[in-house]
C-alpha cells in the first residue's frame, strides 16, 4: 500500500441491504399515518382504498366524494372525517351508528352523544382521532371501516427492459422501412403520370356505341300486313245483286263464306243477333228507369222528384195552373187569358202567345247547394300521472297532446259525418317509456257509445313522441278527451 492511498475502511463498518431496509421502514414510521377505509355492503368489502394525502374525506350522494353511498338522511357532501391542522376529526349524525377506539378505550357513538363526551356541533357531533384509532360508522345500510396505518411504499412504474429501451434509429427495421418507403413512392409517381397524362378522347360517331348506333342509323322492318278477309252479304253488294252465279265454284264463293253458310242463313244469324242485342239493351234501359224512380230501391229520381213532380197525375197538376187550358182538338187548343195578363178579351192559339206584362222578368235560380261542414269540438279534461318509476313533467305531455289535438279530433269528426249524435268522453290511459315512445295504450271508460271513436284515439296517441323521455324508467298517464258536436 502506498503512503498517499487512505486505507480502506473495513467492511464491518459498512451497513449490509438488511441494514438499510430496516432503516427505510424506521424512517417511514416516524412520519405520519394515513388511513385506511374499507366499505362493506352486504357483507361484502366492495371497495378499500388509502388516503396517502392527509386531507378531509367526504361521504354522500354526490360524485364528487371520495365515498358515493345513497341513504336516507346523508346529505349529498359530508365530511365524515375532517382535517383540522395535523389531527383528524370525525364527524357523526343521529342517523350514524357504531363505535371508535380512543385512547381512553372503546366508546359507542349514541353513548358518546348522550354522555356529552363528543362535541356538538349543531347538525352533527365531533370526536378527535389519533393515529392509534380505529373503528366503524354504520350509514344506513353500508359500514365503513378505518383505521391508520403506515402507508406502503409507492409501487414504481413498469419499465422495459434495458435492450428494448435502445434507441430509436437502433430499433428500426431498415429492410422493411425501404420497402414501405420504395411503395410510397412507386405510388404517388403513378398517380402524377396519371393526373398528367393527355388521354386521346373520340368525337363524333366513333364516340357513340355500337348498340346505340344500330337503333339511329339502321332502319327497322317494315311490319307484315294483315290480309282482312271480306264477308259479302246478299242484297248489299252490286256484284252479288247483278251478276248471276257461274258454275258450281262460282256460286260457292258468293253465295258461302268460309263457314260453310248460305247467304240467306248468314242473314237470319246476323238479323237474329241484332235483335237480341236491342231486346238486351231495352231491358237494361227498362231497369235503369225503374230502379232511378223506384223510391224503396233508393233511386236518385225518386229523391228528386219526391212528392209527386212529375210522376204524380199530370191532369191533376196541370188543373192547378192557372191560365192553362186543356188541349180539345188538333189544332193545339185554347189558353185561358190569365187575369191582369193583357189588355183583351177572348181566346188565342198557340201561334199567338204574346208576352204578358212583366213575364220579361227573369226569374232568378237557386244558388249552388253545398254540403253543411261537418265540424266537432274536442277538449281536453284534467289528468296526470297514476304510475310509474320515471320522473317526467305532466306540462310536456299536455303541451304535447294539445299541439296534436288535431288527429284526435279528426277521429271523432270522421265518425260524426256517420251519426251526428255522437258526444261523450274518451278516457285512455298510456305509458310514456324513457326513449320517448307511447306504449300500453288503453281505453278505460267511454260514454260516447262508439267503439271506432275510442279505437281510432288510441292508435292515434300510440303514435305520439315525447322527446325527451322520462328520467328513471317509464310513467303511466290518464287523460280523457271530450267530444261534443259544434254544428
Amino acid at each position: 500500500m502506498n503512503a498517499n492511498q487512505t486505507p480502506q475502511e473495513p467492511k464491518a463498518n459498512r451497513p449490509g441491504a438488511m441494514t438499510m431496509a430496516m432503516q427505510a421502514v424506521q424512517i417511514r414510521t416516524t412520519g405520519p399515518k394515513v388511513l385506511r377505509i374499507g366499505l362493506i355492503q352486504g357483507g361484502k368489502i366492495i371497495e378499500e382504498r388509502i388516503i396517502r394525502k392527509r386531507e378531509s374525506v367526504t361521504v354522500g350522494s354526490s360524485e364528487k366524494n371520495h365515498f358515493v353511498i345513497h341513504s336516507e338522511g346523508v346529505p349529498s357532501r359530508f365530511e365524515l372525517f375532517q382535517l383540522v391542522g395535523d389531527a383528524y376529526i370525525l364527524n357523526f349524525t343521529e342517523n350514524m351508528k357504531g363505535r371508535v377506539g380512543l385512547p381512553g378505550g372503546v366508546h359507542d357513538l349514541d353513548r358518546m352523544r348522550s354522555s356529552g363526551t363528543a362535541r356538538n356541533a349543531g347538525s352533527y357531533w365531533q370526536v378527535k382521532l389519533s393515529d392509534k384509532s380505529r373503528g366503524k360508522v354504520n350509514i344506513g345500510a353500508t359500514t365503513l371501516l378505518f383505521q391508520f396505518v403506515i402507508p406502503p411504499p409507492v409501487q414504481p412504474r413498469p419499465q422495459l427492459p434495458a435492450a428494448v429501451r435502445g434507441g430509436l434509429v437502433g430499433n428500426i427495421d431498415w429492410v422493411f422501412t425501404a420497402f414501405v418507403v420504395f411503395t410510397f413512392m412507386s405510388m404517388f409517381s403513378f398517380l402524377v403520370y396519371l393526373e398528367n397524362a393527355d388521354w386521346p378522347i373520340e368525337t363524333g360517331l366513333a364516340a357513340v356505341p355500337e348498340d346505340f348506333a344500330r337503333f339511329i342509323f339502321e332502319e327497322p322492318p317494315p311490319p307484315q300486313e294483315v290480309v282482312e278477309t271480306e264477308t259479302t252479304v246478299e242484297g248489299e253488294g252490286e256484284a252479288t245483286s247483278e251478276e248471276p252465279s257461274k258454275g258450281t265454284a262460282t256460286g260457292k264463293s258468293r253465295g258461302s263464306g268460309g263457314d260453310g253458310m248460305s247467304a240467306d242463313e248468314r242473314a237470319r244469324a246476323i238479323a237474329d243477333k241484332s235483335a237480341r242485342i236491342a231486346a238486351e239493351a231495352s231491358q237494361a234501359a227498362e231497369a235503369l228507369i225503374v230502379g232511378a224512380l223506384s223510391s224503396e230501391a233508393g233511386g236518385a229520381l225518386a229523391d228528386v222528384l219526391a212528392g209527386g213532380a212529375v210522376i204524380g197525375n199530370a191532369e191533376e197538376i196541370m188543373a192547378q195552373a192557372s191560365g192553362v187550358g186543356v188541349a180539345q182538338r188538333a189544332g193545339g187548343g185554347t189558353l185561358r187569358e190569365r187575369a191582369g195578363g193583357g189588355t183583351g178579351s177572348g181566346e188565342k192559339g198557340l201561334g199567338s202567345l204574346a208576352v204578358a206584362k212583366g213575364a220579361s222578368t227573369t226569374v232568378s235560380e237557386g244558388g249552388t247547394v253545398t254540403e253543411r261542414k261537418i265540424k266537432g269540438k274536442t277538449n281536453v279534461g284534467s289528468g296526470g300521472d297514476i304510475g310509474g318509476t320515471g320522473d317526467f313533467d305532466s306540462s310536456v305531455v299536455v303541451r304535447t297532446i294539445k299541439t296534436r289535438l288535431s288527429a284526435i279530433q279528426l277521429c271523432y269528426e270522421r265518425e260524426l259525418r256517420r251519426n251526428p249524435t255522437i258526444a261523450g268522453k274518451v278516457t285512455v290511459q298510456f305509458s310514456i317509456q324513457p326513449r320517448g315512445n307511447v306504449t300500453d295504450v288503453s281505453i278505460t271508460a267511454n260514454t260516447t257509445g262508439d267503439s271506432a271513436v275510442a279505437k281510432c284515439v288510441s292508435d292515434a296517441i300510440s303514435r305520439f313522441r315525447f322527446n325527451p323521455g322520462p328520467e328513471g324508467g317509464s310513467v303511466t298517464y290518464s287523460y280523457p278527451f271530450v267530444f261534443a258536436p259544434q254544428n
